[in-house]
């Protein structure tokens, strides 16, 4: 890892500049699973309907007022029916019986056991809050396993809006084990011409973030800024194994979110073309035999 210290700040960058040879790391990172790119997800099969024989029903209108699919479209508001039914019992099978434990002297198990105890060094949670600017640059905070303690604040040349789709990278060391890390990431988004415009029509002098000069991240790729925090700790280490996966993964996880981006607002317009109604509410009840 390349560092600079100046009086104040500490910058990192994890890729050379053009020409310039790879800097080696102490571990590899990777997105062990596949990343969310807002492609739906297989429905599930449809079931073979009850024949459910009615012995009393009983039907009231309702108003009702339902959270929208998503945050920024109306409620979903309409008038339903809720049908209260007494049925007689439908016979339904009992549900299948849990699969069989494996016995712990199982080959398969005893193998897998131990290679993991061999090389897997267990999964280690990162809560990381991140206020991404104009979507170009990004302030971070980062706690180890929740605690103030170890707490380091940086600024990134990436769009951390990229990181979403997915919940745990992979860090293999160069020792042949690895750790996974869960990474538990609270984010939000600014626009600072927005912002400017609204306090200026409200006669509110803008108060515009200072934010510091990063490295092009076209060229000169991921890069941060260290402001507060320890430098040489476990929360350092997190930091800059997470620009080291944007190095690696950076194009995968850009296209991923460009993919969920596109695709809701897909939704969103298909949702305003055809608003939602509630739907009817039917309860039954029987006695088991």
């Amino acid at each position: 890892m390349k560092i600079l210290p100046t009086s104040l700040t500490i910058l990192c960058g994890l890729i050379p500049s053009p020409g310039q040879e790879e800097i080696p790391t102490e571990w590899d990172v990777e997105i062990p699973c596949p990343i969310t790119d807002g492609t739906p997800s297989e429905p599930a099969p449809k079931r073979e309907p009850i024949d459910f024989k009615v012995q009393t029903s009983h039907t009231k209108q309702m108003e009702v007022t339902n959270a929208p699919e998503m945050p920024d479209l109306p409620p979903i508001k309409g008038t339903i029916n809720v049908t209260v039914q007494m049925v007689e019992d439908p016979d339904l099978p009992d549900p299948p019986p849990p699969l069989p434990v494996l016995p712990p002297d199982d080959p398969a198990v005893v193998a897998r056991l131990e290679e993991l105890a061999r090389n897997y060094r267990g999964t280690d949670l990162v809560f990381l809050s991140a206020t991404v600017h104009d979507h170009s640059r990004t302030f971070l905070r980062i706690y180890p396993n929740g605690r103030l303690e170890g707490e380091i604040s940086a600024w990134s040349n990436i769009d951390f809006s990229h990181f979403g789709g997915f919940s745990t990278f992979r860090v293999k060391f160069g020792d042949g084990t690895f750790q996974d890390v869960g990474l538990l990431m609270g984010i939000g988004n600014t626009d600072t011409d927005w912002i400017r415009e609204k306090l200026l029509q409200h006669g509110d002098a803008p108060e515009e973030p200072e934010i510091p000069k990063l490295p092009d991240l076209a060229t000169d790729g991921p890069s941060f800024l260290v402001t507060a925090g320890q430098t040489d700790g476990y929360a350092m280490n997190t930091l800059a194994q997470i620009h080291d996966l944007y190095r690696k993964e950076g194009e995968r996880m850009k296209a991923a979110f460009i993919a969920r981006e596109n695709a809701r607002a897909e939704r969103k317009a298909y949702l305003l073309a055809n608003p939602p109604t509630p739907d009817d509410v039917t309860i039954r009840f029987w006695k088991r035999k």
